[in-house]
């Protein structure tokens, strides 16, 4: 059963937060632009062509990152669509998706594109819209099932353990290729076709996960944080922190401080 639908686009900067104990699922279908998820203590990044599915009870904070477009859905899942979607539980709440198979994607963009027409007629067409959002639905868990499969190429996750365990290294293309043991050039368009993000921007978006954890978790100078994950100098640093979180490292830092004593000081 649907509960909302609709089609948004947001701006750098936006957020959107949502508090623990909604009893529905949420689905989002993101097909431009950047897009952060915040949820239980792990940071997810949806590039387009990709989806999160979340499972009931679950709360989380979404900023974005690129000027996006995004199709979502709030419903309520029937015993047989429950049993087809992609196991979620209180551990791992979200279901990360990126659709790597083009016709499958074309297939779910025909069926959000119907999801959307039946639920704003008017009035209405539950069923119809219950049958396109099943449809988005399904062919989603496939895909999902699809990349559960054991990765096609070791090259790539060997790329990938390479750059998480030195993101405080001056790393280039050239020296994630050579861990991979590929030209720079097919090494590029392999991450890319398997990850869903050029090999520097993921390497970025790795290096920034670390500081946000290093700044919530730590009294570690900003400076330091920055020098500790591949930025040379502050001020480097805070511009690059400032363009995918949209905050300066200082801001994000005591932004949860601010939000703690806003709260205690609120009045009964």
């Amino acid at each position: 059963m649907i509960i909302s639908a609709g089609k948004s686009n947001k701006g750098v900067g936006q957020q959107l937060e949502r508090n623990p104990g909604i009893p529905y699922w949420t689905a989002a279908f993101f097909l431009s632009g950047l897009t952060e998820i915040d949820c239980v203590k792990e940071t997810l990044i949806f590039p387009p062509r990709s989806c999160v599915i979340l499972a009931p009870g679950t709360s989380y904070r979404l900023r974005v990152l690129k000027t996006q477009q995004e199709i979502w859905m709030i419903f309520d899942a029937r015993m047989r669509l429950h049993q087809m979607l992609p196991l979620a539980d209180s551990a791992f709440p979200a279901i990360p998706i990126v659709f790597q198979n083009p016709e499958l994607w074309r297939e779910v963009q025909a069926a959000l594109r119907d999801l959307l027409r039946w639920w704003g007629s008017q009035p209405p067409q539950l069923l119809l819209a219950e049958n396109a959002m099943e449809r988005a639905l399904l062919l989603s868990a496939r895909e999902h099932g699809l990349q559960n499969q054991p990765m096609s190429d070791d090259r790539v996750q060997r790329a990938v353990a390479y750059i998480e365990n030195r993101l405080g290294q001056d790393l280039s293309v050239a020296t994630m290729a050579g861990a991979a043991g590929l030209s720079p050039t097919r090494f590029a368009h392999l991450f890319r076709e398997m990850i869903g993000l050029a090999p520097m921007k993921f390497l970025e978006l790795k290096r920034i996960e670390r500081a946000k954890h290093l700044l919530l978790t730590t009294d570690i100078p900003i400076q330091q944080i920055g020098r500790d994950n591949g930025y040379p100098n502050a001020q480097h640093f805070s511009i690059r922190f400032r363009k995918v979180t949209g905050q300066s490292p200082s801001d994000f830092r005591e932004a949860p401080k601010r939000r703690s004593g806003e709260l205690e000081t609120k009045p009964n």
